[in-house]
C-alpha cells in the first residue's frame, strides 16, 4: 500500500515541488562523480573506538572509508529516548537500503549515521509516545500514551552527554513490563543509550558518528575559522537566499533575528551549555547551529549522499549558497523514505472496508460518514430545511410582537441562537447514530485511524518504533527495509 506524499499531512511544499522536478534552489542530480575523498587517520581511529564502545566492530570498514575507497551515505537524528519516533528508524533503513543497493551493483559503500548529540531540546529527546495496545497499560487500547521527563529548570545544555533520568526509564520498564536492558543501565547517557540500541538492530551495517567527538571537531577547525572570517558574506548570502525563497512562495527554515542576522555558531561552556561564541574558543568547545551543522558534516565527512527528512531537505535549499562560498562540496540530497507500520488485522480492515492509506488522515466518524453519503446527506438536508422553516416562523413572530414590545428583540435573537444550536446538535447526533449502526465497521475504522493517525499526528512523526519492535520483534527492521523507498514521492505501509 502506498500513496503520494502530497496526501501526507503537513508535508513541506518546497519538498513536494522539489520532488516534482523544481531544481531552482537545490539540485536533484546523481551523486557527484569526483574522486572519493580520504579522511584523517585520527578521525578514523576515534570512530573505531567510539563504535566499539557501542558494540559496533567495523574497524576494517572504517579504514576502507577513511582511505576514500567507498561511497558515503549519511543521515542523522537526535539521540531520542528509546530510539525516538518511527521516522528515526525509517532514516536508518533508508541509508542501509541505499548501501545494499550500491554494493549489489558492485560499488563499495559506507552508511554513516550522525548522532545529533549537541542538540539542546531536552523535552523532545526525553519524550516518547507509545500506543496503549502495545503496553501493559489499562488505558483505552486506542490511546496514545506519553512517557516524558522534564528538567527542573530551563536549560541550554547539550543533551547527548546528559544521563537518562531514572524516572523516565522506570516509566518505560513499567509500561512494557520488561527487565532493564543494558542500553538503559543506571547512569547511561542519552548518546550511549541510543547508540547501543541502534547497534543491536543494525550491527556493523551502520557506523555511528557522535557530533561532539573531539576529533571530528578538530577536523572542523578550518571550517569554523572560515565561518568566522566570512561572517558578513554568509549573512548576506543567507538573506539573499531567504528573499529568493520568499518570492517563490516558500519559508525559510531558520529566520534571522531582529538585526537581520542568523545564528551560525555557539560556544560550549564547561557544563555543556551553549553560549555566544568568543574569538579564542577551541574547536572542541565550538557548537554548530541548525544552519552550520550540515556544513560541518559535509566538510569533515565528505558524504556523497545525504538522506534527510523534509525539514532537512529544506535546510539545504536555504544553505546551498554557503557550500560554494566556503568551498565545500555539496552531496546529493535525497529524501528519507516515509513508512508507516500496521498489524495485519489493521491492514485487513483497510482492505475489507476499501480504505486507502491517505484516507486515514481524518477522524473516524468523518471517514465512516463518507461511506454513508446518501443517508448522511439526507439528514443534513432535513436539518437545513427545518432550520429555514423555523427561522421563518420566528421572523413572523417578531414582525407581530416587536411593534408592541421592542424589548423582545434581544430575547428573539437569543432564541434564534439556541434553536440553531440544538438543531445542529440534533443533526450531529443523528449522523453519529447512523454511523454507529455498523459497530464492527466503526470499531475497525477507529483502530485504523488510531494506528496510523493517532491524536491527529502522522504515526511516523510521533509514535515510538521501540513499542512495535518490542511487540513484533526484530522482523520489523527487515520489514521496513523492504518497504522503504528513499527519495520517493510516496509514503508506504509496512505490514507487521
Amino acid at each position: 500500500m502506498k500513496a503520494p506524499l502530497s496526501q501526507y499531512p503537513g508535508m513541506n511544499p518546497f519538498v513536494l515541488d522539489w520532488l516534482a522536478g523544481d531544481e531552482r534552489f537545490l539540485p536533484r542530480g546523481p551523486a557527484r562523480s569526483s574522486q572519493l575523498a580520504a579522511r584523517s587517520d585520527e578521525l578514523a581511529h576515534a570512530l573505531d573506538q567510539s563504535n566499539r564502545h557501542w558494540g559496533i566492530f567495523a574497524k576494517d570498514a572504517i579504514q576502507q572509508w577513511a582511505r576514500g575507497e567507498t561511497r558515503t551515505i549519511i543521515a542523522g537524528q537526535q539521540v531520542g529516548f528509546a530510539g525516538g519516533p518511527l521516522y528515526t528508524l525509517a532514516k536508518i533503513a533508508s541509508i542501509v537500503k541505499m548501501k545494499r543497493e550500491l554494493e549489489k551493483a558492485g560499488t563499495p559503500a559506507t552508511a554513516l549515521f550522525w548522532l545529533a548529540t549537541e542538540d539542546h531540546d531536552f523535552a523532545e529527546v526525553a519524550t516518547l509516545h507509545v500506543p496503549a495496545h502495545l503496553t501493559k497499560s489499562q488505558d483505552s487500547q486506542l490511546d496514545l500514551l506519553c512517557i516524558r521527563a522534564t528538567h527542573g529548570v530551563e536549560s541550554r545544555a547539550v543533551v547527548g552527554s546528559l544521563p537518562v533520568p531514572e524516572p523516565l526509564i522506570a516509566q518505560l520498564l513499567t509500561l512494557f513490563d520488561i527487565p532493564r536492558p543494558s542500553w538503559l543501565r543506571e547512569g547511561i547517557t542519552f548518546r550511549d543509550s541510543f547508540a547501543e540500541l541502534i547497534a543491536s538492530l543494525f550491527g556493523n551495517e551502520v557506523i555511528l558518528v557522535d557530533a561532539l567527538l573531539p576529533e571530528l571537531r578538530r577536523a572542523g577547525a578550518p571550517l569554523f575559522g572560515a565561518i568566522d572570517s566570512n561572517r558578513d558574506a554568509i549573512h548576506q548570502a543567507l538573506r539573499q537566499r531567504g528573499q529568493e525563497l520568499a518570492q517563490a512562495g516558500y519559508k525559510e527554515q531558520v529566520i534571522p533575528n531582529e538585526r537581520g542576522e542568523y545564528t551560525l555558531l555557539y560556544e560550549l561552556d564547561e557544563h555543556g551549555h551553549r553560549q555566544t561564541p568568543t574569538p579564542n574558543r577551541t574547536p572542541e568547545r565550538t557548537s554548530t547551529s541548525a544552519l552550520t551543522r550540515p556544513l560541518l558534516q559535509d566538510f569533515v565527512l565528505r558524504p556523497d549522499v545525504f538522506v534527510g527528512g523534509p525539514a532537512e531537505v529544506a535546510y539545504y535549499a536555504q544553505i546551498a549558497p554557503l557550500h560554494e562560498l566556503l568551498g565545500i562540496p555539496m552531496p546529493r540530497i535525497a529524501l528519507r523514505g516515509h513508512v508507516l507500520v500496521a498489524p495485519k488485522r489493521v491492514v485487513r480492515a483497510m482492505d475489507r472496508f476499501e480504505i486507502q492509506p491517505a484516507e486515514v488522515f481524518a477522524a473516524a466518524d468523518a471517514l465512516i460518514a463518507e461511506r454513508e453519503p446518501e443517508n448522511v446527506a439526507r439528514i443534513r438536508e432535513i436539518i437545513d430545511e427545518g432550520k429555514r422553516e423555523l427561522m421563518q416562523r420566528v421572523a413572523q413572530v417578531g414582525e407581530l410582537a416587536l411593534p408592541a414590545d421592542h424589548s423582545l428583540a434581544g430575547s428573539i435573537q437569543r432564541s434564534i441562537g439556541h434553536l440553531e444550536f440544538h438543531f445542529n446538535k440534533l443533526g450531529e447526533r443523528a449522523i453519529k447514530g447512523l454511523i454507529r449502526k455498523d459497530r464492527e465497521r466503526f470499531s475497525a475504522i477507529r483502530e485504523v485511524v488510531a494506528t496510523l493517525y493517532p491524536d491527529r499526528h502522522v504515526q511516523d512523526r510521533t509514535v515510538s518504533w521501540f513499542a512495535y519492535w518490542h511487540t513484533y520483534g526484530a522482523g520489523i527492521t527487515e520489514q521496513i527495509l523492504e518497504e522503504v523507498e528513499p527519495d520517493s514521492a510516496f509514503f508506504k505501509l509496512a505490514v507487521l
